[in-house]
C-alpha cells in the first residue's frame, strides 16, 4: 500500500491526499433466525426448532486516497483516485431452544433454554479506484473496491453444558468451544464521494455499499452441523452502507 501512495506524492504536486471515516450507515442483521432442528422431534411428532438472535454488533471503517490526474491529459479535466479501504465489523447472536426437544420419548429442552453463544469478527482491506471531477472549488467522484488486499475473519461457537451435550461435542469427547473458519466467497462495493475545497485543505463526505457473503465448514456429526440436520457449511451474506466525513491535503 505505501507504494500506491509514495510513488504518486513523489512524482506530482498537484495531487491530494484524502482519509474519510465511517460516522453513519447501516448493516444487515447477521442472525440466523429460526431453524428446524432433525435431531429432535416435538412431542407432536414435528421437527424441534431453535434459534439464532442477535445480541450486539460493531461496524467501522476508513479509507485513504491519492488523487491526480497523473499527467494524463486523456482525463478531461478528472482525476484518478487510488487509495486502501478497510472495515472491521463484529457481532455476537445467542442460540436457544423455540420449543420442547424430545430424544428417546424425554424432553430435553425447552422454550427459551439457551444452548450457545456466536461471536464472529473479521476485517477486510480493499482497493480503491475511481474517478474525481473538479468543478470550481468542489468536486465530486466515485469507484469501485477491489478485494485484493486481503481479509481475516473467525468465528466461534461457545456451548452450554447442555447445548454441548444434545450438539453431540460431548459424546465425542469434544470441549465446549467450537471454532468455525469462514471463507470469503464474494466481495463489492462501490462508493460516491463529494469534496469542497477550502485553501489548500478539502472538506469530505463519501457514500459506500459493500456487500459480502462468506461460508464456514461444519462438521457434520457434531456441533452445529449436526443440531442442523448434516449440514456441511454455514453461509452468511451481509449488506453494509456508510456514510463517512473525511478531509483532504492538497500538495
Amino acid at each position: 500500500m505505501f507504494v500506491i501512495f509514495l510513488v504518486p506524492i513523489a512524482s506530482y504536486a498537484d495531487g491530494r491526499v484524502r482519509f474519510n471515516y465511517r460516522v453513519a450507515g447501516s448493516s444487515s442483521n447477521p442472525e440466523l433466525g429460526s431453524k428446524n432442528v432433525s435431531s429432535y422431534t416435538q412431542a407432536d411428532g414435528s421437527v424441534a426448532t431453535g434459534a439464532d438472535k442477535l445480541d450486539s454488533s460493531s461496524f467501522s471503517s476508513f479509507s485513504l486516497h491519492y488523487v491526480s490526474d497523473y499527467g494524463l491529459g486523456f482525463l478531461g479535466g478528472g482525476e484518478i483516485l487510488l487509495g486502501m479501504y478497510q472495515f472491521d465489523t463484529s457481532y455476537k447472536t445467542n442460540i436457544t431452544c423455540t420449543s420442547v426437544w424430545i430424544t428417546s420419548g424425554t424432553a430435553v429442552c425447552a422454550d427459551g433454554i439457551a444452548l450457545a453463544t456466536r461471536t464472529a469478527s473479521g476485517t477486510s482491506r480493499s482497493l480503491d479506484v475511481g474517478y474525481v471531477y473538479p468543478i470550481g472549488d468542489m468536486s465530486v467522484g466515485g469507484g469501485i473496491a477491489l478485494p485484493v488486499l486481503g481479509s481475516s475473519g473467525e468465528t466461534a461457537v461457545e456451548w452450554t453444558a447442555l447445548g454441548n451435550a444434545l450438539s453431540l461435542r460431548a459424546v465425542n469427547g469434544l470441549g465446549t468451544t467450537e471454532t468455525l473458519s469462514p471463507e470469503g466467497k464474494s466481495f463489492s462495493s462501490y462508493f460516491l464521494n463529494f469534496g469542497y475545497s477550502i485553501d489548500v485543505y478539502e472538506a469530505l463526505l463519501n457514500y459506500r455499499s459493500v456487500s459480502t457473503s462468506t461460508s464456514a465448514p461444519l462438521t457434520t456429526t457434531s456441533g452445529v452441523g449436526a443440531l442442523l440436520g448434516g449440514e456441511s457449511e454455514l453461509k452468511s451474506d451481509s449488506t453494509f452502507t456508510s456514510i463517512s466525513i473525511g478531509v483532504g491535503y492538497r500538495f
